[in-house]
């Protein structure tokens, strides 16, 4: 489904105390997200433009611009929505606005320079890399995690091969990849709105034939006079926003990727053209068999993976860029791939005579992995607990809860961390406070059953999908309220694993999939 969206930054009438300024946004965003309307964390609303919607909103903006009402900066976007309707068949990916980039040392590079022996691009603080997170970088310069590589070469997913980047981070942690994609997904298409004549020529629109490539979008006055939407009510619409703009600007546009059947690659991988003036820049598509494999072992999330549209013609009006100007040069060329490949051979061998040490667990940094994956994954996780509903879990278990357990808590009250290795890639299941002492008396009884004692200074934390329990091990605390913890085995009634923190634990449970 293609659905269009409007957005626009909505500001009160002039000549209001603050009193007032504060008592009507908020009248007014409550008007507006009962119609549906999400606002941004740039202040700015958006909203699907459905027919009732647009209806709705035309007369609202009419009356609030009568009312002395403004706009500062408004759009519209087409966004490709894989959904039942439309079975996107490839993907781009865009680790653009997730921040996980803290490791490299640039994040530009054009990919025809002379591969030097140290090069920035091929070097990375590992340790620096956040842990449960498997892609990097921007959609021209994408890297992924040690645990992508694996998964990628474990399935034998094809049109892909990995350069390791050279680790010169303090602590041992898992290695990261530049993906070299052997196969284009072909030029792309322009979008049918842009009068190709005013392209600029500058930047990503470079109308050098190694590297002009379709556009989604351009600048307001790069559009053909009768481009813009179909639909009357739509145009009637942006017409009302325009005449209540501040600076009566048109609106700005953006929409998603095209590209043409006919000249896409026979691989699960392959790579797109993102030149920039006269330099050489290349980004990451995978098609629906890879992107639904890397979903399902938590590698990308939807809102990595760009949907494209695939087209069997261009539309009326839109040149056929692949049959104009060729096949696009790939990202590097075997000169510069053979020079990379001796280069990564003796630094890898290098990396392996030098080991570095463990990085020393730290609570902080767990519960930073916790609130991240809780982030990444919030439908599997639940609201704090609070320290009420802690204090009296810990009267109902006849013992204090550690602290440390208590700041898991009061992160996310219950949880569900899918895919562990602690369980068998079954889920591990943070237990709600208020279950705790209920579910302890039903493990403790279980294990009588079996004629496995536990000892009594053992406090149930989690459960896993297969029966085993993780126990937190009060019988010598910590001044710094941590304390040992303990994976009890169903089946035999003894420890199967141990962990000396609650931060060590956490560590290996967030991240134990990450190769």
């Amino acid at each position: 489904m293609i659905r269009t969206v409007v957005s626009f930054l909505l500001l009160c009438p002039k000549r209001l105390s603050k009193r007032k300024e504060k008592e009507w946004d908020k009248e007014h965003e409550a008007i507006l997200k009962r119609l549906g309307a999400k606002l941004t964390t740039r202040g700015e609303y958006e909203i699907e433009t459905t027919t009732p919607r647009v209806a709705e909103l035309l007369k609202l903006l009419q009356q609030w611009r009568k009312d002395g009402a403004r706009v500062n900066g408004y759009g519209l976007a087409e966004e490709l929505v894989d959904d039942d309707k439309t079975h996107v068949e490839w993907f781009i990916v865009d680790p653009t606005g997730h921040s996980n980039s803290e490791g490299f040392e640039s994040m530009v590079w054009d990919l025809q320079e002379p591969i030097l022996d140290n090069d920035v691009h091929l070097r990375i603080r590992a340790d620096r890399m956040k842990r449960g997170v498997h892609v990097a970088g921007w959609s021209p310069l994408v890297y992924v995690s040690e645990r992508f590589k694996d998964v990628v070469e474990a399935h034998r997913l094809t049109g892909i091969e990995f350069v390791w980047c050279r680790d010169i981070g303090k602590y041992r942690a898992p290695q990261w990849y530049l993906p070299v994609c052997h196969q284009g997904l072909g030029r792309g298409l322009d979008h049918p709105w842009i009068d190709t004549t005013k392209l600029s020529g500058r930047g990503h629109q470079t109308l050098d034939p190694r590297g002009r490539h379709g556009q989604s979008s351009a600048f307001a006055e790069q559009y053909k006079p009768d481009a813009g939407p179909g639909d009357p009510l739509l145009k009637e619409l942006l017409r009302q926003l325009r005449s209540m703009e501040l600076r009566k600007s048109p609106p700005d546009f953006a929409s998603f990727p095209r590209y043409l059947r006919k000249y896409l690659p026979d691989t699960d991988f392959a790579y797109t053209i993102k030149n920039a003036y006269d330099s050489r820049q290349r980004g990451l598509a995978m098609n629906r068999r890879a992107r639904d494999l890397l979903k399902a072992k938590g590698i990308v999330t939807d809102d990595l993976c760009a949907p494209l549209l695939i087209m069997d013609r261009p539309p009326k009006g839109v040149e056929n860029l692949d049959r104009r100007y060729g096949k696009a040069e790939p990202a590097f060329s075997p000169e510069q791939m053979a020079r990379i490949r001796e280069l990564e051979k003796t630094a890898w061998a290098k990396h392996l005579a030098n080991p570095k040490p463990p990085r020393a667990p730290d609570l902080a940094r767990s519960l930073a992995l916790l609130r991240q994956r809780k982030r990444s994954d919030s439908k599997s996780f639940s609201r704090p607990a609070a320290p009420k509903t802690i204090a009296e879990a810990g009267r109902a278990l006849g013992a204090a809860i550690p602290d440390a357990w208590q700041r898991v808590l009061r992160l996310s009250n219950g949880g569900k961390i899918d895919h562990s290795p602690l369980a068998s890639d079954e889920a591990c299941l943070i237990i709600p406070a208020e279950k705790l002492a209920a579910e302890q008396r039903t493990e403790v009884k279980y294990y009588q059953d079996i004629r496995a004692e536990l000892p009594k200074t053992l406090l149930l934390a989690m459960q896993t999908e297969i029966g085993d329990s993780v126990w937190l091990d009060t019988a010598h605390p910590r001044q710094d309220g941590d304390c040992r913890v303990v994976l009890m085995s169903h089946e035999t009634g003894e420890e199967e694993r141990d962990w000396s923190s609650v931060a060590a634990f956490l560590e290996e449970l967030l991240t134990a999939d990450d190769g």
